[in-house]
């Protein structure tokens, strides 16, 4: 006798899936081992359902990554409190991307790839060169002094989640003495200093 398939799920795993679970479940596996790692079958085994079950909810893992990051920076750029003073402005958009990286470096990940197409990111892009034009940049100066801001903070989490916070600790003891940083390896400190350069820097070109 031939045995048909009934269609089925494996024992002991249900056929549907909330999508607000689905969402957790994919930032957690890409913030832990990266995008790559976001498949139907990581996810299906988390949440203990089929893997069709996965695909029926996210409608692909294309549009499921897209929906993970939307989320996120949705709900970043919705926490920001935006002062009024230009330079508060800066600091509260670069701390705020910072935060954002540090939690979930899947978002780095994939805005390395490609612009992050996410509900809010033009807005709170737009918001800051805004506040650089309020101060006396012209929009040319205003929109590359926001990239100016934002390169500095994505390359300082890239460095930062790239060598860890141990980076000169575990360096060769030759190496850490020849090191500029010897003295001066606090993470923090060095995102502070260099986000006061950069508004003093502003400042001096406005005028």
């Amino acid at each position: 006798m031939v045995a048909h398939p009934t269609g089925r799920t494996r024992a002991g795993r249900k056929s549907s899936v909330d999508h607000d679970r689905l969402l957790q479940a994919a930032t957690t596996i890409a913030d832990d081992h990266g995008l790559d790692a976001v498949t139907f079958r990581a996810l299906a085994d988390r949440l203990g359902v089929s893997p069709m079950a996965v695909h029926r909810a996210s409608g692909g893992i294309d549009a499921l990554r897209h929906a993970m990051i939307a989320e996120l920076v949705e709900d970043a750029v919705a926490g920001l409190e935006w002062p009024r003073d230009w330079q508060g402005v800066v600091s509260v958009f670069a701390h705020g991307l910072r935060d954002l990286l540090l939690r979930h470096p899947l978002v780095l990940e994939a805005h390395r790839q490609a612009s992050l197409d996410a509900p809010g990111a033009d807005d709170a892009a737009h918001h800051v060169v805004e506040a650089l034009a309020s101060a006396g940049l012209d929009p040319e100066t205003a929109a590359y002094g926001y990239a100016a801001v934002h390169d500095f903070v994505t390359g300082h989490i890239a460095i930062r989640l790239g060598r860890g916070e141990l980076e000169l600790l575990a360096a060769p003891a030759a190496r850490r003495d020849a090191s500029v940083f010897i003295d001066h390896h606090d993470y923090d400190r060095r995102f502070e200093v260099g986000l006061r350069l950069l508004i003093a820097g502003i400042e001096a070109t406005a005028g």
